[in-house]
This record gives structure tokens, C-alpha cells and sequence, in this order.
């Protein structure tokens, strides 16, 4: 059996066994380039396929070497995938070729591998995320500088920024983590024998990032990381067996503070043991809910000196000091507990020292205790933690006196063992609407008044009766209880109340971040939220290269600007990435606070705050949501800045994709009508004489009706030139659709004798309110495509009818017997300048009419689609022109 405090966590085994549940991550982990972690993976793979399990490589990167080649052979190989980008062919790891063969262990190298452009994922991590998900166990390899966390550390290394990265939390996600190590004088051998890179590019590397500084100190951050992965992996182990800590596998100190002025002292020797154990410290504060604003600015400050110092800092909330830095110790795998001795031992038992408390209670912990003088903070505690508040004195005063005057209005009816009961009722209300301190002045005030006006002798402090002393001591007592209790339930009820409100801010704040569309709305929703938070001025500036070029994108108030020497803090904060102003170590005696805006080092703005206004003394809950704001709203400017940059290159692919469509459409369709032309010209002038007179008229025939094909490609190259650039006017008329259908008609001429035309609508159609010219244009192009399509002899149908809804429409339908159109590029057709090879949009056409079409229709406030003939056979295009709905009138009426 468990005893309370080794009972297995919960959270724990549920985690893993959701871990368990998916496919099972190992990562073969490495300082840098050429230490063996691909040769260490196969190897120990071969080793694994020997003894029989079903391992697969879905992708090795050898770089050319014969030794990992080798231990690839005998070992199954999954295929890779050819991609096209740019005109060139590549080769990817095939996914779902590895979710289809599903192989025990699949091997995928190079963790961070960035995917050629048209692959499912643009990251190679985002492929194993699904392959876990779909349940197989993968091995792959990581070099250290590649971890998000350690980007920042490793540009200042070594100069050079890494741009793939990938999440820390997927190195959390996996199940084992496998350190592969090499010295650096070996690495360098290895690169001199040619066996990580060629000759020439070996010498380059030796000369810039593999110098031996640099790889020692990327070994050390392997080692680092390894080492606190190690460590969670303890603490996950005790967690789910139920141990009771601390294990000492790990130096972790745990320094206590209390917000007097010798924590100063406490931190610096706290971090001078660390320095010597090689430890991992970090410093605690148990708020109860009573600290002063000086109490809570001394503790901003020694966690600001935490932070300088390079620890860690947590604020706990509790009535109990001593238990929750216990359970907080336990928590994270603790080692030692320091804390600051007090100058004068107290007698009473329950307010002894922590530290004697703490070596009473804590046996599995080194207790080190720091000298540090405790009367003057005693004293400031004491004068601190009960200062008076007229308000709430004058009313627990009043409660007081209104319990009195309730006791002596029903003293005749009660006895006097019930009486206290009616001043424990102003006690609650004390502790509720004041908190503690007031619940004890009104305990011993209520007291006091039971003992003066109740208790024999009357009017006297005086107590001569036995039962009488025991039920007003005992009233005390309970008095006293309730009161700390409902205190301490008012307190958790504030702290809830604020952390409800901050979790809801938050969660608008991230709601209205992710749907801002550009960076400019981004900042916007950034200003509003920070200045309804802190009550400042805040403004948000674009770049601050120089004092003369802060740009100034947004302010609140509107008139609100930064004088000449926050101009000069904002441009050192622009140029380094680091805070200045207003609580912080750089500039600090300025009003505003600098704060720059960067996602792995892109600068994508700047924030200033004028701090020095606020109402309020920034606490520790106020920088932090200072930072998770800032930082949220750092991402997404970034996340605006790449979908602009996206668009960009979309729009500019587009245009280039319209370029060479327009190029090849302009080569063939212009070129193809002339030669036409050209060569019936030419037979006319050259052999007339030999020419009979049905020859000559044939050649006229054809001369013209090349020009009207090549009249009707330029008038569609004019008309989709107004369609882009919003010039195409609609003029209005009233029109019968049986002259614009005619009128099409008769535009084609030659162009339909081997097709049947056939026609179908009543008589009485109402008139269109169009543009007769754009639409006739449209129809025309509808039934240009049509015939080009339809097979000699076949029949093209058009039928027209009235759609009585709201509005009400005329529908329109053109039929060919051609070969169709497949359904999945029924709405391709209409794109400009797409000619597909199969069905009615195929190399007979430059790819304009039909787009041309539905601009046209559209300008209407029409639709144009493309469906199957009613028969199964060949292609419907079916318009819809919308009629007003006053001004019908059929072609009778008129």
C-alpha cells in the first residue's frame, strides 16, 4: 500500500500511457555534424533487425560515406519519392509508403530536415508527428544546435543562426533520448580524413563553425541538454512508482524568501553554492495573501536579481509556508533548501524558525541555513502586515456595535451560552469584507463587549463566574479560528477572481490576434489590450533604425509620443533586441519602457510603454503578463509578416504563370489566324489566274473568317484587360434575348455550318436589362467553345427559360455533343488562360473565352457553370441573368 505522499500521480501514468498508446519516439543526439549519430542508429538497428524485430529505413542521409552506406545493406528500404521544383527532380522520404508498409522501427533521418516545396509537410518532424500519430516507433537523429530553445545560445556561439529548428516538445515527447558523443580533437580528425565532408568543404568547416571552441561548447550544451532530460526522466519515474522524494541524482537547490532586506544576501550566497556544486537553483516565495506593497516590491526585486544571476523564481500561493515548500521541493527533485537564519529563536512552538521547522519535517532534505540580521525585518513586517484602513476599521466597528446591539435586543429570549453566536456573526462579516486582520480586531473587540455587558459583573471587564470565563474564552477561541479561516477564504477568492480575469483576457487576446489579417490590426489589438490592462500610454513603433526614424504606427492616447531621449532608448533597444527604460537595467531612469519585438532575430516591431503612470506598482504578476502579452503579439506580427510574404510570392507566381499563358496564347493565336491569312493572300496574288472562281471565293471565305476569329481573340484580349482593371462600364438597355442570341448567332456565321443549331424557348420571354454588347460577347464566346467541340454533323442546343424565384432569373442553357468536361475541372475551365488537354478546353483554345464569360455574366450579378447535357453526353453551360423584378415585360406586352 501507498502511503498519501507515495501514491503514484495520476497525471503521470495517464501521460504515459497516452505516450504508449501512440508510436514510441527514440532520438540518437548529437553536439554537432560527423560525431556518428546516423552510423550509432544503424548500427544499433542492424543489431535490433538481427534478433528479428521489422525495421525499415524510410530515409538515410549518408552525405556520400561508404562506412554508413554499408550498414545500410541487409536492412529493408522504403522507396523515395521524386518531387519536381523548379524544372528540377528531387528525392523525399515517402510517407505513405511508410504508413502503408507500417514496419515496427522505422528509421527517418535528420530530424530537422527541411521538405522540398509540394510535400504533404514542410518539415521532416512534422512527418514523424505522423507516423507516432498513426502508432509506428521511430529513430531519428538531431544535432543539439537544431533545438528551438538553444537557438539563441548557439548564434552567439557561433555566429550563425540556425533556421531549421525544431520544437523542444517533441524532444519531450520521445521515449528515449540517446547521447552520441565525440571529442572535439576526434571530430577534427574525422573532418580532416574527408569522413564528414569532402576535402574542400572539410577546410571551410575547420575554419569557421567546427573550431574547437565552438564544438566544446556545443559538446557541453549536448551534455546539458542530455542531463536535464535525464533528470525529467527521474522525476516522471518517481511520479508514476509513487517515490517519495528527493533522489539526490542531481545537485537543485531551493532558496526560500520572504520579501525583507536581507534576501539580497540570501540569493547572491544561494547562487555562489550553486556556482560551486555545478547545481541548478532557483528561489521560492509563499504569498499568504498578507505581504505589503513593500513586502511584494521587495520581492520583485530579489526575483529580478534571481534572474540576473541566471535562476529560476516561482511565487506560491498558501497559508502554510512550510508545507508548501515541501511539497514544492518534492516536486521538482530538490536536493537542498536554503534559507536565511532569524536573530532571535520565538519560545511558542508553532511559530519556530522555518528552519528549524523545516529540519523537524525534512529529513530527506540538506538544510542550509545563511546568517542574516531579522529585527529589523521583523519589525517592518509587523508594521507592514497590520496597517490600520479607516474604512474597514469604521466598518467592523459598526458591525461590532450593531452584533451588540442584536445580543441585547434578544438577551431575554436567550440564554447566555448563546450570545457569543450572534458576535461571531460580525466576526465572519469582518473577515469576509475585510479580511483577517479586521476579523481579529472585531473577535477580541466583540469579546471584550460580551465580557463588559453580559458577563457578571455587569459593566466591568471583571469575570467571577466559572461558566461565564469558559464560554467567553471559548468564544474567543472560535472566534479566532473562524476568523483566520474565512480570511484565508476571502484571500483564495481574490486570487481566483484575478487569475479568472487574466485567463479570460488571455483567451480575447488570443481569439483577436489569430484573426488579424495584417501586422497593422495585429498592433492595434496589442495597444488596446495592454493599455486596458495597465492603465499607460502605449505605443507601437514600426523600426527605430536612428531618434530621426522611429516610425510611429499606432499610439493610445492618439497624441501620446516619445520625446528625444526615449527616441534614443528605442533605438539601442532596436539595434541590441533588449529591453531599456523604465525598470530595467538599461536607461532605467526613463518613463517609458522599451520593449522590442522579435521572433528568431526577425525584428518585426517594438513596443513602449510609460510605465511611470501606471496606478499600480508593477508585482510579479504584472511583468509576467507584461511578457506573455508582448510575446503572444511578437508571434503574431510574425505570422502576419509570413502570410504577407506568402501572398507576395503567390501573387508574383501568378503573374508570372499569366505572363508565359498570355506569351504562348499570344505565339499561337495570333500567329495561327495570319498564317492563315498570309498564305490565302498570297494564293490570291500568285495564282489568280489559276485560280477558279469557287477557289478564289474560298480563299476570300477563309481570309475572313480568320479575321473574325482573330478580331474576336483581340476583343477578348481587351475586354479581360477592362475585367482586371475594374474599367468595364455597364451600360444598361432594354433587349430581347431573341435579338442577343441572333445577334450571336449571325456574329459566328461560317463558323457553325457544320453543327445544327437548335432552339428552344416560349415566345414570351421577358426583356433583359443588360448590356446588349457584353452580353452578345458572352453568348458568342459560350457558343464559339461549343462548336469548336461539337462533332461535324452534331447538334448544339440552346434553351432558354424564365426562373420564377426571388429574384427572379432567366436561365440560359448551351449544349454541344462534344467530348465533355470532367467534373473536377468544371470550375478550372473559367480560370484565365487555363487550357487543359482533355474535353472542351483543350489546345484549340487560348483559355480566355470562358473566363472572359463569367466576368461579363458577373458584372450582370449573374453566374455561369458548367455541368453535363441533359442526354449524358457532352457539356452544358448553363447562365443565369437575374431580370428586375418591377420592370418585366414580355415581348407581347411591349
Amino acid at each position: 500500500m501507498y502511503s498519501a505522499d507515495q501514491r503514484p500521480d495520476p497525471n503521470t501514468l495517464l501521460k504515459a500511457a497516452r505516450r504508449e498508446a501512440r508510436g514510441c519516439l527514440r532520438v540518437f543526439l548529437g553536439a554537432a555534424p560527423g560525431v556518428g549519430k546516423t552510423y550509432t542508429m544503424l548500427r544499433t538497428a542492424r543489431e535490433r533487425a538481427e534478433e528479428g524485430e521489422d525495421i525499415v529505413i524510410g530515409v538515410v542521409e549518408s552525405h556520400g560515406r561508404a562506412d554508413t552506406e554499408a550498414l545500410c545493406d541487409g536492412v529493408a528500404r522504403l522507396p523515395l519519392a521524386p518531387l519536381k521544383h523548379h524544372g528540377r527532380t528531387f528525392y523525399e522520404f515517402d510517407i505513405d509508403a511508410a504508413l502503408a508498409r507500417r514496419p515496427s522501427i522505422l528509421l527517418v533521418d535528420e530530424l530537422a530536415h527541411r521538405n522540398i516545396p509540394g510535400s504533404r509537410h514542410p518539415r521532416r518532424y512534422q512527418d514523424i508527428e505522423e507516423l507516432l500519430d498513426a502508432g509506428i516507433d521511430v529513430w531519428t537523429t538531431v544535432n543539439v544546435q537544431h533545438l528551438e530553445s538553444l537557438n539563441d545560445d548557439v548564434a552567439r556561439i557561433t555566429g550563425i543562426r540556425m533556421r531549421e529548428t525544431v520544437p523542444d516538445a517533441l524532444l519531450e515527447r520521445a521515449r528515449d533520448v540517446s547521447l552520441v558523443d565525440l571529442t572535439p580533437e576526434e571530430l577534427l580528425e574525422r573532418l580532416r580524413r574527408g569522413k564528414v565532408y569532402i576535402p574542400e568543404q572539410a577546410r571551410a568547416a575547420m575554419e569557421g563553425y567546427f573550431n574547437e571552441s565552438n564544438l566544446n561548447a556545443l559538446r557541453e550544451l549536448a551534455i546539458q541538454a542530455m542531463a536535464e532530460r535525464v533528470d525529467a526522466d527521474v522525476k516522471v519515474a518517481m511520479d508514476a512508482g509513487g517515490k517519495a522524494g528527493p533522489w539526490p541524482v542531481r545537485p537543485h537547490l531551493l532558496v526560500v524568501v520572504n520579501g525583507s532586506e536581507d534576501d539580497v544576501s540570501l540569493v547572491r550566497a544561494a547562487h555562489r553554492m550553486a556556482e560551486r556544486r555545478l547545481a541548478v537553483w532557483r528561489a521560492v516565495y509563499v504569498d499568504k495573501g498578507i505581504a505589503s506593497p513593500e513586502q511584494q516590491l521587495a520581492i520583485e526585486q530579489v526575483f529580478s536579481l534571481v534572474t540576473r544571476l541566471g535562476g529560476d523564481s516561482i511565487r506560491l500561493q498558501g497559508h502554510s509556508q512550510l508545507s508548501e515548500v515541501l511539497n514544492y521541493a518534492r516536486s521538482i527533485n530538490a536536493t537542498t533548501i536554503v534559507v536565511g537564519r532569524e536573530a532571535k529563536r520565538r519560545w511558542w512552538k508553532w511559530s519556530r524558525p522555518l528552519a528549524q521547522r523545516l529540519m523537524a519535517h525534512a529529513e530527506a532534505f540538506d538544510i542550509v541555513v545563511v546568517a542574516q540580521g531579522a529585527v529589523k525585518q521583523r519589525a517592518n513586517r509587523w508594521r507592514h502586515g497590520w496597517k490600520l484602513h479607516p474604512p474597514q476599521l469604521l466598518a467592523t466597528s459598526l458591525a461590532v456595535m450593531a452584533s451588540l446591539g442584536v445580543a441585547v435586543m434578544l438577551e431575554p429570549w436567550l440564554e447566555l451560552a448563546n450570545l457569543p453566536l450572534v458576535f461571531l456573526v460580525a466576526v465572519l462579516f469582518s473577515a469576509v469584507w475585510a479580511g483577517t486582520a479586521m476579523a481579529m480586531f472585531s473577535a477580541i473587540a466583540s469579546f471584550l463587549a460580551f465580557n463588559f455587558f453580559f458577563t457578571e459583573p455587569r459593566l466591568t471587564f471583571a469575570m467571577v463566574e466559572r461558566g461565564q470565563l469558559l464560554t467567553a474564552v471559548f468564544f474567543l477561541l472560535v472566534a479566532v479560528v473562524v476568523g483566520q479561516l474565512a480570511g484565508r477564504g476571502r484571500r483564495r477568492l481574490i486570487a481566483l477572481r484575478a487569475s479568472r480575469d487574466q485567463t479570460q483576457l488571455l483567451l480575447r487576446y488570443a481569439e483577436q490576434l489569430s484573426t488579424a489579417t495584417d501586422s497593422a490590426s495585429a498592433a492595434k489589438i496589442g495597444v488596446d489590450t495592454l493599455v486596458q490592462c495597465f492603465e499607460v500610454p502605449v505605443i507601437f513603433i514600426e523600426t527605430a533604425e536612428s531618434a530621426s526614424e522611429v516610425r510611429v504606427v499606432y499610439a493610445l492616447p492618439d497624441a501620446e509620443r516619445l520625446d528625444m531621449t526615449a527616441k534614443q532608448a528605442a533605438v539601442w533597444s532596436w539595434q541590441h533586441q533588449k529591453p531599456s527604460g523604465q525598470g530595467t537595467q538599461t536607461l532605467s531612469q526613463q518613463a517609458w519602457r522599451l520593449l522590442p519585438l522579435a521572433v528568431q532575430g526577425e525584428k518585426v516591431g517594438m513596443l513602449a510603454l510609460k510605465l511611470s503612470a501606471s496606478p499600480k506598482a508593477l508585482n510579479h504578476e504584472r511583468e509576467s503578463l507584461i511578457d506573455t502579452l508582448v510575446r503572444q503579439l511578437s508571434m503574431a506580427l510574425e505570422r502576419t509578416r509570413l502570410v504577407a510574404e506568402l501572398n507576395a510570392t503567390r501573387v508574383s507566381e501568378e503573374n508570372e504563370r499569366l505572363r508565359s499563358a498570355l506569351l504562348s496564347s499570344v505565339s499561337h493565336d495570333l500567329r495561327t489566324p495570319l498564317s492563315s491569312i498570309i498564305g490565302a493572300t498570297s494564293s490570291l496574288i500568285e495564282l489568280k489566274p489559276q485560280l477558279s472562281e469557287d477557289d478564289q471565293r474560298e480563299l476570300l471565305d477563309g481570309i475572313l473568317s480568320e479575321s473574325e476569329r482573330l478580331n474576336r481573340y483581340i476583343q477578348n484580349l481587351l475586354d479581360m484587360t477592362r475585367l482586371g482593371y475594374g474599367t468595364l462600364k455597364i451600360e444598361r438597355d432594354w433587349v430581347s434575348f431573341d435579338d442577343v442570341i441572333n445577334s450571336a448567332l449571325k456574329r459566328l456565321g461560317q463558323s457553325l455550318k457544320h453543327v445544327m443549331v437548335r432552339k428552344s424557348w416560349p415566345a414570351s420571354l421577358p426583356l433583359l436589362y443588360v448590356h446588349p454588347a457584353l452580353v452578345e460577347q458572352a453568348l458568342v464566346n459560350v457558343l464559339d467553345n461549343a462548336q469548336r467541340f461539337s462533332p461535324p454533323g452534331g447538334e448544339l442546343l440552346i434553351k432558354a427559360h424564365l426562373h420564377e424565384g426571388e429574384p427572379a432569373t432567366l436561365v440560359i442553357t448551351i449544349e454541344d455533343q462534344g467530348p465533355g468536361i470532367s467534373s473536377e475541372l468544371r470550375e478550372q475551365v473559367f480560370d484565365m488562360f487555363y487550357s487543359g488537354g482533355d474535353g472542351d478546353r483543350s489546345a484549340h483554345g487560348s483559355g480566355l473565352g470562358l473566363a472572359i464569360c463569367r466576368g461579363m455574366i458577373g458584372a450582370h450579378g449573374g453566374t455561369i457553370n458548367a455541368d453535363t447535357g441533359e442526354s449524358g453526353r457532352g457539356t452544358a453551360i448553363i447562365i443565369t441573368l437575374p431580370l428586375l423584378g418591377a420592370d418585366i415585360r414580355s415581348v407581347d406586352e411591349e
